[in-house]
């Protein structure tokens, strides 16, 4: 790992989500669900060491009302951006 580290900015909605997808698709999936989107071990290697960043922050993330908080997050980032431009559900 390099010596300089990278600091991204996130609001607590989207880095619950975000954490929640990465532990979905690439811990419990064992990443099988991007395997089409990546070239490269290190792709994936990445995106964990991100998904570790994520999950040190966010103590809720493991609390017993996590769903909920997942749930209310993704319905904040939606409302506040609007459905994605393919989705016919939004969100």
């Amino acid at each position: 790992m390099t010596a300089d580290p990278v600091r991204i900015a996130l609001s607590r909605d989207e880095a619950l989500v975000l954490h929640e997808w990465l532990a979905r698709v690439v811990d419990e999936e064992n990443a099988d669900g991007i395997a089409d989107t990546v070239e490269t071990d290190a792709d994936v290697w990445a995106l964990e060491a991100l998904r570790i960043v994520l999950e040190q922050a966010l103590p809720e993330a493991f609390a017993e009302t996590s769903e909920k908080a997942l749930k209310a997050a993704s319905k904040r980032i939606v409302t506040a951006n609007g459905p994605w431009a393919w989705s016919d559900a939004g969100g």
